[in-house]
């Protein structure tokens, strides 16, 4: 003890003589960075070229760096000041013998960030004005101010071509997100992300639901692991948008790449910094529900109906309203069950270093709570719970919690050791969501607005309690939909998740113009899922159900890297850099489903009468070599280019490795020639190729059992599989594929970077094509084979589209400076080819033998059409050569040619009025087969997007921004109305026919008033410019509940309810202080900022559900809405303190 004590104190003691040494034989280098009309840039960064020292500037712009003399007395020294948005600039510093020295720095603007260093991908570096393909820059700060958990979401409306759905307004949920359109049928349409040079998982897992069932759509909401990463620990953000940006990444990069550069340690003082941020939420548009008619069905009062066609309630705002009369109640479902969500978020952050040795720390913790009720709040609204213990209190929540630490070392003057950890621990409770009946819109949407969901539990019982079922005598119920506060309370869908990621790099410069580096990352983590319906629950008759999932996943990836500087061997502006990769993915998922509850409110595998375990298994292998060249010619033209190999285990033996490439070239025409107004002008092209691996196995034809398969008609081994006692095996429905190739998407690129007046106006301008090849998806083959599918290459998609920014200085004066910036993202999608059926032939084919493919409900793929075209039933539409079914005068059934019958007088998707005055909805097509789905002309994909960004900057310490995002074109299928309209709740049927308005005995009976309500033309329904053409397009009609019911119902027509989804929203606005640093020094405080910002305030749309930016499949194709999540505003105040 007395021995390690001595060393301890001894160490103690050398470094502070050390550190005394070091302070007396120290200069210091201090001054100020300013713009040119002298504000100052607080966090510009200072480095002293070729050395470990640098700093960043104050809140008042100031900066100072401390270094030892020995650093500067030899020689001069190079001094470099660099801010996001300014071109840098670099000034010498020569040392007299002085303590001090000054050096101020006025950084001129750099409008379009051209001088700024990019990363581009497997470690390498680039300056943006050499670059021939458009890499996008994101400030961190923009994400910060969202106010978002999730990175994803706080991109939104911050990159052109960059497409991003938010899923819903509960807590932690995901998005949906692609770059320049969709080029894959079966893959992923993610990008890859990587985070300091390794690439993370960032995938959504849907678990859970029906197992019979393997869709997204009828899952809870999950949360995304992109949410997994801390805002604050962003350094940079890039997107390589194009195949040319992503090439050098290979057979993962055909969806593009965001590279995540993390913060790190800086020579000099330790800083700290504390965030803490309130925030609340609520949902943003009331749902147009009716609240004139009571349940029941037939226009009578009919108790547990699942229909709102019951009688006229006297109701205020309705047109028989009485107030003499006895006032029927009616309730405000969502209003009660919906209030305000709260968020906190809190972050601690210290960094520092020596000139050897940084180091970055940080902890993190985010909670969300979404704006649906707890118990507590529900038990405001009720007398009395009966002392019952709800299954959970927070029906919807998100706990973050995140260490990060990252650090380097200077093990010798060309050897640097760097590395970085993450853990990331996550609790939530999600709510069963969209498509399912167990989920919360159904009941919410549904309950006759006549109906008090309150209690949920049956008062004498204490059973699950609906609008179907309200007096249960049985705790299985029955029940056809959940009560939204059974949803909340008492079934469950829990996550918790366990993930550590990270990387260790090495850095050996042996010579000056030779570098080797070796990164080696990995990312793990560990997710529990739980899935409970209790007994009681509308599934499964009530009886109970619950599924635990449980999945590892591990991903390590390993680089080897050679960079060589020509410029110092050949003396040529060349760099060349090499490459090896390793890469594994892999998988353990075990699902545990036991049916049949025995005894309630017990939540063990045991307790059910029927258990099934099923497990599965992936490993991906993949085994890279590249190579890059840049090359500068007369300092004006920029030449790159670089080939990789991938060899995946995903591929065919036949086909093993695969070759992507790249090209690319930019020219500064402003070097040779003048132009006026012009200060800087770019031309680029590029050409690029990047794949998208198969699924895990699909090489292989294997066998299942009765446990994980389903042995549909192919053979028969006896009940439940087993034969003579013994479980059975079949071949898989899927068939191998020995030959499977990677897809493969192509991509040319052109564009133009401008730079106008004087430095106050930038431009870029891209334009592009991709086709992507090799297109996989799941094709029919003959029985005989032993199989059902079979999945194979062979599909063309096309993507083509523009994309433009204006970035602008619109005011720059000393203490006030305005900046806007506008962006803008056209995309084309089609389907060019399918198993060998081009787009024009498809034109001349019977439909039968055109290969088509479903991505859900009503999304379809097909050749001709674009990726995801909604296709479903309709009433008798012209412009499809349908045979609609009619009477004629007398009475007589007569079939009509619609399209020629009335040529020249209709467009497509104009409706066929039969001679009663409504649709055909058992039409025929041309050859004389029974009416089915159509393809209706409209998919989820906008026309362009865009968004328009304004900040003003005010006596150097007030920050006022706004950001507002549109998208134009684009549909989304309203199936929800459908749905409401036949269950008699939806504001569309409040204008219906009550056989009361006829009846003069009736209280509210008014001849010539009441005896009109209810009745007019079908016209009045149609949507999207369609037109009632017909014998009876004239004929008045009674709005009835037989017309709801089967006209207007879910197995008719969802043409009419497929809307647009174009929308302008104020997707952002902020309001940020800074307080004079002055002010805080008797606090120890070198910084204080306040900020408020606020999030999707206005919405403007035309969408008649929650929001237009909706998504049923969470983070699959978008543009379906079957009791979707409500979406949410928000607004949150941040302070950030620093030391």
């Amino acid at each position: 003890m007395k021995t390690v004590f001595y060393k301890k104190t001894t160490n103690l003691f050398f470094l502070l003589i050390i550190s005394k040494v070091v302070a007396f034989n120290a200069v210091t280098i201090s001054g100020s960075i300013v713009d040119q009309t002298g504000n100052p840039l607080p966090g510009a960064n200072v480095l002293l070229i070729d050395t470990p020292y640098g700093g960043v500037a104050s809140t008042v712009g100031t900066y100072s760096v401390t270094l030892p003399t020995n650093i500067v007395s030899d020689n001069n020294i190079n001094i470099r000041a660099s801010f996001i948005g300014y071109r840098s600039v670099t000034d010498s510093v020569i040392f007299v013998g002085e303590k001090e020295i000054v050096v101020n720095f006025i950084l001129p603007q750099d409008v379009l960030g051209m001088d700024a260093v990019v990363v581009t991908g497997l470690g390498g570096v680039e300056e943006k004005k050499k670059l021939g393909v458009l890499i996008e820059s994101v400030k961190p700060e923009a994400a910060q101010k969202s106010g978002e958990t999730n990175l994803v979401t706080a991109l939104r409306g911050n990159v052109p071509g960059l497409e991003i759905r938010k899923t819903s307004g509960d807590a932690g949920t995901n998005a949906y997100f692609r770059i320049r359109g969709t080029g894959t049928i079966s893959g992923g349409h993610e990008p890859l992300i990587i985070i300091d040079g390794s690439p993370i998982n960032s995938s959504t897992r849907t678990v859970g639901g029906d197992e019979s069932v393997q869709s997204p759509r009828n899952r809870s909401e999950a949360s995304s692991r992109t949410s997994d990463i801390n805002i604050d620990d962003i350094e940079s953000i890039e997107v390589l948008k194009g195949a040319a940006a992503s090439a050098i990444y290979g057979s993962r990069a055909s969806n593009g790449v965001i590279l995540i550069t993390t913060k790190s340690g800086k020579t000099g003082k330790m800083q700290i910094t504390y965030k803490t941020q309130y925030g609340i939420s609520g949902i943003n548009k009331k749902y147009p529900l009716q609240n004139w008619f009571g349940q029941g069905a037939g226009g009578d009062t009919i108790t547990n109906s699942i229909f709102s066609w019951g009688r006229p309630l006297n109701t205020v705002g309705a047109p028989w309203h009485d107030p003499n009369r006895e006032i029927d109640k009616t309730f405000d479902h969502i209003a009660s069950i919906s209030g305000l969500g709260q968020a906190r978020e809190q972050s601690l952050i210290a960094s520092g270093g020596s000139d050897k040795t940084t180091f970055y720390l940080s902890f993190g913790r985010a909670y969300e709570r979404s704006h649906w009720i707890n118990w507590d709040q529900y038990k405001d609204l009720v007398k009395t719970t009966y002392g019952h213990t709800p299954n959970r209190e927070s029906p919807s929540d998100y706990n973050r919690y995140t260490i990060r630490l990252k650090g380097s070392h200077l093990l010798h003057k060309n050897l640097t050791l760097s590395s970085s950890v993450s853990y990331v621990r996550v609790n939530t409770n999600n709510i069963a969501r969209a498509h399912t009946t167990d989920g919360i819109g159904r009941g919410l949407l549904s309950t006759p607005p006549d109906f008090n969901l309150l209690p949920y539990l049956n008062p004498q019982t204490q059973y699950h309690r609906s609008s179907t079922n309200e007096s249960p005598q049985v705790p299985q119920g029955p029940h056809s939909w959940n009560n939204p506060y059974w949803v909340l309370f008492e079934m469950m869908q829990k996550q918790e998740l366990n993930r550590s990621y990270g990387n260790i790099k090495i850095d050996y410069k042996p010579i000056s113009w030779a570098t080797l580096s070796y990164n080696f990352g990995a990312d793990y983590s560990f997710d529990k899922r739980l899935d409970v319906l209790p007994i009681g629950t509308y599934r499964d008759g009530g009886l109970g159900r619950m599924f635990r999932n449980l999945n590892n996943s591990l991903e390590w990836d390993a680089n080897f890297i050679i960079t060589l500087d020509g410029s110092s061997v050949i003396g040529r502006p060349t760099k060349l850099t090499m490459g090896h990769n390793l890469n594994s993915r892999s998988s353990n998922t075990i699902k545990n489903l036991g049916s049949e509850q025995i005894v309630p409110n017990y939540f063990q595998m045991e307790n059910f009468s029927s258990q099934i375990i099923t497990e599965y298994i992936s490993l991906i292998n993949t085994e890279s070599v590249f190579a890059q060249i840049t090359h500068d010619l007369l300092d004006e033209i920029y030449l790159t280019a670089a080939l990789r190999q991938d060899g995946s285990s995903t591929f065919g033996p036949a086909d093993r490795k695969h070759l992507f490439k790249k090209l690319s070239g930019a020219w500064d025409f402003t070097k040779r020639f003048t132009i006026p107004f012009v200060n800087y002008g770019k031309i680029r092209a590029a050409y690029g190729e990047a794949g998208e691996q198969p699924e895990v196995y699909s090489i292989y034809s294997g066998y299942v059992s009765d446990n994980i398969g389903y042995f549909e008609n192919k053979v028969s081994l006896g009940k439940a599989g087993v034969y003579g006692g013994v479980l059975g095996y079949v071949s898989d429905s899927r068939l191998g594929n020995q030959a499977i190739r990677p897809e493969r998407r192509t991509e040319n690129e052109l564009g133009m970077d401008l730079e106008l007046l004087s430095g106050r106006v930038g431009l870029n301008l891209t334009k592009y094509k991709a086709i992507s090849d090799d297109v996989i998806f799941t094709m029919d083959v003959a029985p005989s084979t032993g199989s059902d599918t079979y999945t194979a290459n062979g599909a063309v998609i096309e993507n083509k589209g523009t994309e433009l920014s204006i970035n602008g200085i619109i005011v720059d004066k000393k203490g006030f400076k305005w900046s806007s910036r506008f962006i803008y993202a056209s995309n084309d999608n089609i389907l060019v080819e399918m198993n060998g059926i081009t787009k024009e032939a498809a034109q001349f084919l019977d439909p039968s033998n055109i290969p088509i493919d479903q991505l859900s409900k009503f999304t379809f793929v097909a050749p001709g059409h674009p990726i995801g075209e909604f296709r479903g039933y309709s009433w008798a539409r012209f412009g499809y050569g349908i045979i609609a079914t009619d009477r004629d005068e007398s009475g007589n059934t007569i079939y009509v040619n619609i399209d020629s019958v009335y040529a020249g007088s209709w467009e497509k998707n104009d409706v066929y009025i039969q001679r009663d005055g409504k649709p055909d909805v058992n039409w025929q097509t041309s050859d004389g087969e029974s009416g089915g789905y159509l393809w209706s002309g409209y998919s989820p994909n906008p026309d362009w997007t865009g968004s328009f960004y304004n900040e003003l900057k005010i006596s150097n310490n007030i920050s006022i921004s706004s950001l507002i995002e549109v998208s134009s074109g684009g549909h989304v299928v309203n199936y929800t109305k459908n749905k409401l309209n036949e269950v008699g709740t939806h504001s569309e049927t409040q204008d219906r026919y009550h056989e009361l308005f006829d009846d003069p005995s009736w209280e509210g009976y008014q001849e010539g008033l009441s005896t009109g309500w209810g009745k007019g033309l079908f016209s009045r329904f149609l949507n999207n410019g369609s037109k009632a053409i017909g014998p009876g397009s004239d004929t008045e009609i009674k709005y009835s509940e037989s017309f709801f019911t089967s006209v207007m119902g879910t197995a008719t027509d969802i043409i009419n309810n497929i809307e647009s989804a174009s929308y302008i929203k104020l997707r952002e606005f902020s309001f940020a202080y800074s307080v004079n640093p002055n002010k805080l020094k008797n606090y120890g405080l070198v910084g204080l900022d306040i900020r408020l910002s606020m999030r999707d305030l206005v919405t403007i749309s035309s969408y008649t559900g929650w929001d237009p930016e909706t998504n049923m499949m969470q983070n699959r194709i978008s543009g379906e809405d079957y009791f979707n999540q409500p979406q949410t505003w928000g607004a949150n105040l941040a302070l950030h303190f620093r030391w």
